[in-house]
Order: structure tokens, then C-alpha cells, then sequence
């Protein structure tokens, strides 16, 4: 019987042999920490991947929270320089003009009414800033349509009578009631009727006109002012827009108020245009549904 002998019969050329068979053997180990190694690295940059993805979600929720905080700001305050304004003018008046005792009674209650608008949007303030939230709450009541225009109308005839114009109103008889947020519907006439007597010339009219329109109450708002261009048309509606045409009082003008107008509007699910040509006046329509939401929510401004 043959045997084989697994003893190098030449030593010289063995081991060279055995040391590349130990090289190999480590370089083995080396290649297999090095896998080992980019699994782990691969591991990691999953969970590192998974984190900035989590990250970058956060951070445009983070900019989703602080654009809506911006433009609530932005609305509350604006909605704040109105009634601020009408109260200016209304300590005006009882300070130089002669007023009986009634017409004093009626001054002394639109003050009270903007005052009370101005208390309810720093509350609003106060609980954005107390982080109860972002949204501007909805508080809905049945109220009459014609009867809410026309005080707001008659908040703002001041303002008219200081440029020697008129504010009619003609209300379509038997009309229901609403349900809408009071104060923030008026703030929609508040700035309608307030940008009309803006861009209104001296002497000019304002006619506002509130009819059924199948399920909405209808506001027509018509002057017969300066007008607005194409370009203005399509712009009016847009956060900060600065139009052509300039106020014919030196009254300051911030951009905002039709946004705002737009805003409350959509929020009561309606609808807001204008129909106008450059010196031939501006519609507003707003069509307000009569009833569009429950009695508390978050309007989605």
C-alpha cells in the first residue's frame, strides 16, 4: 500500500507557500470586518436617512404652523384698524358737531360695538400666543342680513359724510336669517363698504343692495368710484396687493383688506367677486350661504 506524505519535501519553496496561505487567510478576515463594516454603515445611513426624512417632515410642518400664524396675525391685525378707525372718527363727532341726546345714544353705542370687536380679536391674539391654537374660531348665530349691513353701514357714514357721500340700501323683503360668525361677517362689510368710500371720489355714492340668491343671502356692494383694471381684478384678491388706483382721501391703504375679505368669506363656504372697469365704479358680490357649518369651529383661514 501506497502512502502519501503531506510533509514539504522541499522547505526552501514551502514557505513562501504557508505565508501566502496566512496573507490570504487575514486578508479573508480583513474583507469579511470590511462587509461586516458596510453593513453596519449601511444600517446606520438608514436610520440616519429615516431621521432627516422625520426631520425635514417636522420642519415643514414647523413652516406650515408659523406661514399660518403669520397670516393670522396679519388678519387679526387689520381687523383691528377698522373699528379702531370708526372709533377715532366717533370721538370726532361727538366733540364737533352739536348732538341731541339720541343721536348721542347711538354714537355712545357704535363706540361700545367696536370697542367690544376689538376686545374679542386680542382675545384671539391672546390664545395664539398661549399656543391654544392657530385657527380663528367660529362662533355661528342666526342674525338678520339687512339689519347687520346696515350698521355697519352706519358705522361707516361718518367717513362717507366727511367726503360728501351717500350710502343707500335697498333689502329684499321676508328674508331669512343666516347662520354665520357675526363679527367676522361684519368685518367682510366693514371693509367692503370702508374700501368704497376709500376709492370713491369726493361726492360720490355707495349703493348696497341684499337679496336670496337660491340657498345664499346675495350683498351687492356698487360704487361709482375710480374703477379697477384688468390687472387689479386679478390681483385684488392677493395678501398685500398694492393696486393702481390710490384713495381719493389721502386715506392709508395696507393691501390686506379684500384678503381678509376672500378669507372670512371662503371660511362661511362662499363666494366673493368683482365685476368693474377703470372709471366706471366696482361691484362687490358676496354670496353667503344661509346656513354652512356648525355653531363652533376652526375656520380654515
Amino acid at each position: 500500500m501506497e502512502t502519501t506524505s503531506t510533509n514539504c519535501q522541499q522547505p526552501d519553496k514551502c514557505e513562501p507557500l504557508n505565508e501566502a496561505k496566512y496573507e490570504i487567510e487575514i486578508l479573508r478576515k480583513q474583507i469579511d470586518n470590511l462587509n461586516m463594516n458596510c453593513l453596519n454603515i449601511r444600517k446606520q445611513n438608514f436610520v440616519l436617512d429615516s431621521k432627516l426624512k422625520e426631520f425635514r417632515a417636522k420642519n415643514e410642518e414647523l413652516e406650515a404652523v408659523q406661514k399660518e400664524k403669520n397670516e393670522l396675525f396679519a388678519l387679526i391685525i387689520h381687523d383691528i384698524k377698522n373699528p379702531t378707525t370708526i372709533i377715532k372718527s366717533l370721538v370726532e363727532l361727538l366733540r364737533t358737531y352739536d348732538t341731541n341726546n339720541e343721536e348721542q345714544q347711538a354714537i355712545i353705542a357704535d363706540l361700545v360695538t367696536s370697542t367690544k370687536q376689538i376686545v374679542s380679536l386680542s382675545q384671539e391674539i391672546s390664545k395664539v400666543l398661549t399656543l391654544e391654537g392657530t385657527m380663528v374660531q367660529m362662533f355661528r348665530e342666526n342674525a338678520n342680513p339687512g339689519q347687520l349691513v346696515a350698521e355697519v353701514a352706519r358705522r361707516n357714514s361718518i367717513n362717507a359724510k366727511n367726503k360728501d357721500q351717500t350710502i343707500s340700501i335697498n333689502v329684499e323683503d321676508n328674508l331669512p336669517q343666516f347662520n354665520v360668525d357675526v363679527t367676522k361677517i361684519c368685518e367682510v362689510f366693514e371693509n367692503i363698504i370702508s374700501n368704497s368710500i376709500k376709492y370713491t371720489q369726493f361726492g360720490g355714492s355707495i349703493a348696497i343692495s341684499v337679496t336670496r340668491n337660491g340657498d345664499n343671502i346675495q350683498f351687492d356692494f356698487a360704487d361709482n368710484g375710480q374703477g379697477m383694471s384688468e390687472e387689479d381684478l386679478k390681483r385684488a384678491f392677493q395678501r398685500g396687493a398694492k393696486l393702481s388706483a390710490r384713495p381719493t382721501g389721502d386715506e392709508t391703504s395696507s393691501g390686506l383688506g379684500l384678503w381678509v375679505v376672500k378669507k372670512i368669506v371662503e371660511a362661511h363656504k362662499g363666494r366673493v367677486h368683482i365685476k368693474s372697469a377703470v372709471g366706471k365704479g366696482t361691484t362687490f358680490i358676496v354670496n353667503i350661504p344661509l346656513s354652512s357649518g356648525n355653531a363652533y369651529e376652526s375656520g380654515d383661514f
